[in-house]
């Protein structure tokens, strides 16, 4: 199993970039330093819990998404990162497709 350092390391990584922003940007969001987001993605510090919801809440990122990997993040929390961020329009439609779904595989399984 990853070392926790270093799955959080590379999910600030992944989020960091899919919001399109530098390390400069993120700290400044963050209050953080540069240098302490630099030794963050390299999973060379630990960060207090503090540090770690501010960092969290620039990045837009779910606390669990910062803190499993893919493989062990739990289905719940999945589906709430993707809901996450969405129009009630577009949950309800997100919901619907998921409850026929759900209904069309016990039909065929």
């Amino acid at each position: 199993m990853k070392d926790t350092s270093y799955i959080i390391a590379d999910n600030v990584k992944l989020y960091r970039k899919k919001r399109k922003l530098t390390q400069t940007k993120l700290a400044e969001l963050a209050d953080l330093s540069v240098d302490s987001i630099k030794r963050i993605e390299a999973g060379q510090r630990s960060m207090s819990l503090e540090n770690f919801l501010r960092l969290a809440e620039a990045l837009e990122a779910p606390l669990p998404f910062l803190l499993y990997g893919q493989e062990g993040m739990p289905e719940l929390e999945q589906t709430l990162g993707i809901l996450k961020g969405k129009s009630d329009k577009q949950k309800k439609y997100l919901l619907h497709i998921l409850w026929e779904m759900a209904d069309g595989m016990d039909r065929l399984l």
